[in-house]
C-alpha cells in the first residue's frame, strides 16, 4: 500500500511542476517587454553585420529606412551565428534547431533575402511549441 501511496504522490508532484511549468512559458510568450527587447536586440544585430546599413541612436528613429531593408539570407546566417544573437532567440523561445533555416524558413519564394517586417512577423510565428492551429493555417495557404 506504501508503494501505491508514494506512487500517487509522485505523479501529483510530476502534474503540478508541468502545469507549473507551462504557466511560466505562457508568461513569457505573453510578456511584451520581452518580445520588445529581444527583437529590438535582434534586428539591431542583423543591421549590425551587414555591412549596407547603418542606424546610429534609437532604432524607433529610423523605422521607416528600416521595415524598408531586405536581410540578405547570408547575413542572417551570420548573425544567427553569434552568441547574443543565440540567446535573444533562446529567450523568445525559438527552437535551437531552427536557429540555423531561420533565412531558409523566412525566403518561401527562395528569392535570397528576407525583409524586416518578413523576419520579425516570422520569429513572432516560431515562438512557443507547434500548435494544430498552425497546421490547419499552413494547410490553408497551401
Amino acid at each position: 500500500i506504501f508503494n501505491v501511496i508514494s506512487a500517487i504522490f509522485v505523479e501529483s508532484t510530476m502534474a503540478a511542476a508541468q502545469a507549473l511549468q507551462s504557466s511560466n512559458k505562457q508568461k513569457r510568450l505573453q510578456d511584451q517587454k520581452l518580445w520588445n527587447t529581444r527583437i529590438t536586440h535582434l534586428v539591431r544585430s542583423i543591421i549590425e553585420v551587414s555591412e549596407h546599413h547603418k542606424f546610429e541612436g534609437k532604432l524607433s528613429d529610423s523605422v521607416q529606412d528600416i521595415v524598408e531593408i531586405d536581410i540578405p539570407g547570408s547575413i542572417l546566417d551570420q548573425a544567427v551565428q553569434l552568441p547574443e544573437v543565440k540567446e535573444a532567440l533562446d529567450d523568445l523561445d525559438i527552437d535551437p534547431g531552427d536557429h540555423r533555416y531561420l533565412s531558409d524558413l523566412f525566403d518561401p519564394d527562395n528569392g535570397g533575402s528576407v525583409g524586416v517586417i518578413d523576419f520579425i512577423d516570422g520569429i513572432r510565428r516560431l515562438r512557443g511549441d507547434p500548435r494544430r492551429s498552425d497546421i490547419v493555417g499552413v494547410d490553408l495557404m497551401i
